[in-house]
């Protein structure tokens, strides 16, 4: 888990970049409002980049220590942490709540209805260290 959010953050802080944002994550982003179904939609390059590897590098990393049948679970847990967080309601029940730091599908929402900050896809660690959600708890703060 924590390979697989510290690389996807900073390759989804990467894709923000306004080179590659025009270019290949634009079209994650044509959904301003998240659902599920469209948590993976994305231009082929950040699909491998920004999807895979991510969510490939702690087997990598591991190598043979690691069973296939560990692998094929971790990314059944992967693929439904990112339809969670896209499906655009706050589960109260959701056992991705249950992870220290995790992030919210509120929060991931703010990141694409606001197309700022929010980076991180587990966790909000990164996102707090690098104060890249600090647009969102404004946000927060105002709301309430």
């Amino acid at each position: 888990m924590l390979c697989e959010d510290m690389s996807f953050y900073w390759l989804h802080r990467l894709f923000h970049s306004p080179y590659f944002y025009k270019r290949i994550h634009k079209v994650h982003h044509e959904y301003s409002t998240t659902i599920g179904i469209a948590s993976y939609y994305a231009h082929p390059l950040e699909f491998i980049f920004s999807n895979v590897l991510p969510s490939s590098l702690g087997a990598l990393v591991l190598g043979s220590k690691v069973h296939v049948f560990t692998y094929w679970m971790w990314l059944a847990l992967r693929v439904s942490e990112t339809v969670d967080g896209h499906c655009g309601y706050e589960f109260s029940w959701s056992p991705f709540r249950l992870i220290p730091f995790s992030g919210s599908s509120e929060y991931h929402y703010y990141h694409h209805s606001h197309n700022v900050g929010n980076f991180g896809s587990f966790f909000t660690l990164w996102d707090s260290l690098c104060k890249t959600n600090r647009w969102y708890y404004r946000y927060m703060d105002k709301k309430r």
